[in-house]
């Protein structure tokens, strides 16, 4: 098989010949490959009503190397990598016409995650900060951006962050932390396993875990004490990069920031100033 092949063509050749459980996978790949884009092998199959071998077994009858190699092919002949920025038609491009549209993702991205902010959930966080004698914050990936801007901006305020790019040191400073403190994790599709692991080591202990994610069924939301759920306008999974996702979580810093700072004004405004104070 060329790996240019249009998968369409590779299901319409076998179609015929395919059992009931994948003709029901063949009808959403060829009806609606946005699904695909979405869901990760297990939840597609969930989806389609089969499990995740028929779901593999099915790519690789069509003459891919597995679910992930099939997914890459449906991402790049749906064209869904630019579907949110272009126009439906030819008078709709441009670069103004591009500006609009992001324009209008991200503040639709923004306007969903302020919205279905909860103030109780904040309010029980910010408290848990406030007492902490340690904020751990973690993230990876992109998400490790988010991770840094809280770490910067809680440090601002006196607060005691452990904040660490490397896995590795994740898991020794895990274990600095007691259960008056607290653990914050960033991982937008709330599966990242490093991210995971965290969660439940600190799930198993006693210690509060505030996720920030955007998936309230996901295995980060399940272990979280305190869920912080942000939207995301039109992003796959198969991405030039996080971009929805990114404004999302940056909304869901400023937010817990400003929040904290609230809370306690004189903490905030004494740190603050001397920060200042130093810098000028």
């Amino acid at each position: 098989m060329q790996k240019k092949d249009d998968y369409r063509k590779l299901i319409s050749r076998l179609y015929a010949k395919l059992g009931r459980k994948k003709k029901k996978i063949a009808d959403v790949l060829l009806d609606k490959p946005v699904h695909v884009l979405e869901k990760n092998a297990r939840e597609l199959a969930e989806f389609c009503g089969c499990d995740q071998t028929t779901m593999v077994r099915f790519a690789q009858q069509l003459g891919y190397a597995g679910y992930s190699e099939l997914k890459l092919a449906v991402a790049r002949q749906s064209g869904a990598l630019w579907q949110n920025y272009e126009g439906e038609k030819e008078t709709d491009g441009g670069f103004r016409g591009l500006c609009g549209r992001l324009l209008q993702l991200h503040s639709e991205t923004i306007k969903e995650t302020l919205n279905g902010a909860k103030q109780e959930t904040m309010s029980e966080l910010v408290k848990k900060i406030s007492a902490a004698k340690k904020v751990m914050i973690c993230g990876a990936g992109s998400s490790h951006l988010a991770a840094q801007d809280l770490n910067v901006k809680l440090m601002r305020q006196g607060i005691n962050t452990i904040c660490f790019a490397d896995h590795e040191l994740w898991k020794t400073f895990i274990g600095y932390l007691d259960q008056d403190d607290v653990l914050m994790l960033f991982s937008h599709s709330g599966e990242t396993a490093e991210i995971l692991k965290l969660a439940q080591a600190a799930h198993e202990r006693g210690i509060y875990v505030a996720a920030v994610t955007g998936f309230e069924g996901s295995s980060l939301a399940r272990l979280a004490n305190g869920l912080f759920l942000t939207a995301c306008r039109g992003e796959h999974s198969i991405r030039l990069g996080a971009m929805s996702s990114r404004i999302a979580q940056s909304v869901m810093v400023d937010l817990i920031t400003i929040s904290l700072s609230i809370r306690d004004k004189n903490r905030a405004w004494n740190f603050l100033e001397k920060s200042y104070g130093l810098v000028n």
